[in-house]
């Protein structure tokens, strides 16, 4: 008799124990069939919110997790949408809660200048990101299908194709970007820039270490400004009237901070 409530208390157990786990194989099949508050919809969910609205997640990135997608506009606090000019610049950043967006149908922020670009992008909790930054950023972006030849400056949604590997666009062409690094007397970090020319190899940071006279198909394509006295800031990708001289190689590298003109803009990273 005990043996036979032994057994039945463990055949209930067991049958118990299967219901359970039915239960839960059945909950976690409705998660991956798309019911409301699943297991994957969550992780996709997480994934997703890596980066704020208008920003592109870069996994591989130690130094920074997010780039803006679109080269920075101004946001809907700004009074200007459009800055056709430096006042316009000036106006917006008398607002305070004016500050850089990143927005497909709006044309990119120019006529600002690098420290102008940094306010703009702390003011958002972002930063200027540096030579290095931008480029893991722009690699993979196919200049042939950019901005680079129009004449005139794009929205971001006017050349959707031109995309780099993470998927920011117009990385290349469309308008110059600022970063934040310095050229002091010819020397970035440490070394001593090669001279104008054709990019034929570059280092780490896609800055260029040896240049040519003339474009080959060794080379890696892009054109490299230089100078050997003088403090300067770093303007990357070229803008609408580069043609084949823009990619993601393609930096000038004895732009005055101060410059600001009307193929000038930049993109924040966080």
């Amino acid at each position: 008799m005990k043996r036979l409530l032994k057994n039945g208390a463990r055949f209930l157990l067991v049958t118990v124990g299967i219901v359970l786990l039915t239960s839960l194989a059945i909950n976690a099949s409705d998660s991956l069939t798309g019911n409301g508050g699943n297991f994957l919809a969550q992780l996709v969910g997480i994934e997703q919110s890596v980066c704020p609205t208008g920003m592109v997640h870069v996994p591989a990135a130690l130094t920074f997790s997010c780039v803006d997608e679109y080269e920075a506009t101004p946001n809907k606090d700004c009074p200007v949408s459009l800055t056709a000019s430096q006042l316009d610049t000036d106006i917006n950043l008398g607002q305070n809660t004016c500050m850089a967006a990143s927005q497909s149908e709006l044309q990119p922020w120019r006529h600002v200048t690098r420290e102008q670009a940094v306010v703009l992008c702390t003011r958002a909790g972002k930063r200027l990101p540096s030579a290095a930054e931008w480029y893991q950023a722009a690699l993979g972006t196919e200049a042939g299908v950019c901005n680079v030849s129009s004449g005139e400056v794009a929205t971001g949604e006017q050349f959707a194709e031109c995309r780099s590997a993470v998927g920011i666009k117009n990385a290349v062409g469309n308008v110059w970007e600022w970063v934040s690094d310095d050229v002091i007397d010819g020397m970035y970090q440490g070394r001593s820039l090669p001279a104008t020319g054709y990019v034929a190899q570059v280092d780490a940071g896609g800055v260029a270490t040896v240049t040519g006279e003339n474009l080959t198909d060794e080379m890696l394509g892009g054109y490299f400004w230089s100078k050997g006295e003088g403090a300067f800031g770093i303007i990357r990708g070229g803008f609408y009237g580069s043609k084949a001289d823009a990619s993601s190689y393609t930096m000038h590298a004895y732009t005055v901070p101060t410059f600001r003109g009307a193929a000038v803009g930049f993109r924040c990273v966080k």
